[in-house]
């Protein structure tokens, strides 16, 4: 079991990660705001590219395919940087938050492009279904660190 000073120490990054976390998703209910204050304003909204329908399209099937492409992004990350060493569980969750994130600036890209709100917002469910799926659980910070202290005692 790791020392009480050292799970201090992974309570204090855990919740520096967690507001790191929250923040990131605070920013993608802005994005919306941005979709609803653009949509108002410009109403009616057509996008900014003057792309037709088919071109929207296409574009909205290849930001599905890297949002899906991002979940397995994360899960790879965080393995891999997980499994190295429990110090790098802060860098694996805030990259992961990033990815995550990202899925929402792709709906706000494809808003800006073909101006249908629904396309941001599709994208943005799914940015934080993302976040709610990856979020760190001290739990298992608190169990890598022990499992870490384990194999470093053998």
């Amino acid at each position: 079991m790791p020392a009480p000073s050292d799970l201090l120490e992974l309570k204090k990054r855990y919740l520096a990660v967690n507001f790191i976390g929250l923040a990131m998703i605070a920013s993608v209910f802005a994005y919306a705001v941005v979709v609803e204050v653009v949509k108002r304003a410009l109403a009616p909204f057509q996008g900014f590219a003057g792309l037709e329908a088919a071109q929207i399209q296409m574009v909205k099937y290849l930001f599905v395919a890297l949002a899906l492409g991002q979940f397995l992004l994360i899960r790879v990350v965080q393995k891999f940087l997980v499994s190295r060493v429990a110090q790098f569980l802060p860098q694996a969750a805030v990259i992961s938050f990033a990815l995550c994130e990202a899925v929402g600036l792709l709906g706000l890209v494809l808003f800006f492009l073909g101006g249908n709100p629904m396309d941001f917002y599709l994208f943005m469910l799914l940015s934080l279904f993302y976040f709610w799926f990856y979020f760190p659980k001290f739990r298992d910070w608190e169990a890598q660190a022990q499992a870490q202290e384990s194999a470093t005692k053998k």
